[in-house]
């Protein structure tokens, strides 16, 4: 047997590159025309003549004012970085509830806050009638 013949042989590997080569020229081809169509849409939209209707509602001259709730890792209720007690809480909401009802709420609690608190002072930005917009969430 001869088996220095087999060892001098190595195995050729090739990597052949057409179809890496197809795929790139694919992806030029759809990005080339979608940048197209996207341009051509924004030239046509614009150029279209329109008479939009008039409303009788006026637009609000600001933005509704945002009013932000922290609770502390303790569970202590913060209005605008005010100690509050729930009760001077839910006061303190109806009053802006009555002058700003456009009023948007925040909820910042802190992670280690157990949530039957931070449901108590939804419960009452909801009886108050103002918008609750979100409820966030603070690290330790």
């Amino acid at each position: 047997m001869n088996f220095r013949a087999s060892l001098n042989k190595r195995a050729t590997t090739v990597l052949d590159m057409t179809p890496l080569v197809d795929v790139v020229f694919q992806l030029l081809i759809f990005f080339l025309l979608t940048s197209t169509y996207v341009q051509q849409s924004q030239q046509s939209a614009s150029a279209v003549p329109v008479e939009l209707p008039e409303s009788s509602l006026e637009a609000s001259p600001s933005a509704p004012e945002e009013l932000v709730i922290s609770i502390n890792e303790r569970g202590e209720v913060f209005l605008r970085e005010e100690s509050t007690s729930l009760d001077q809480l839910a006061n303190a909401l109806m009053r802006v509830a009555q002058s700003k009802p456009n009023t948007i709420v925040l909820v910042r609690g802190d992670q280690q806050v157990p949530y039957g608190r931070v449901g108590q002072v939804m419960s009452i930005v909801r009886a108050s009638g103002l918008r609750l917009s979100a409820i966030l969430q603070s690290g330790q």
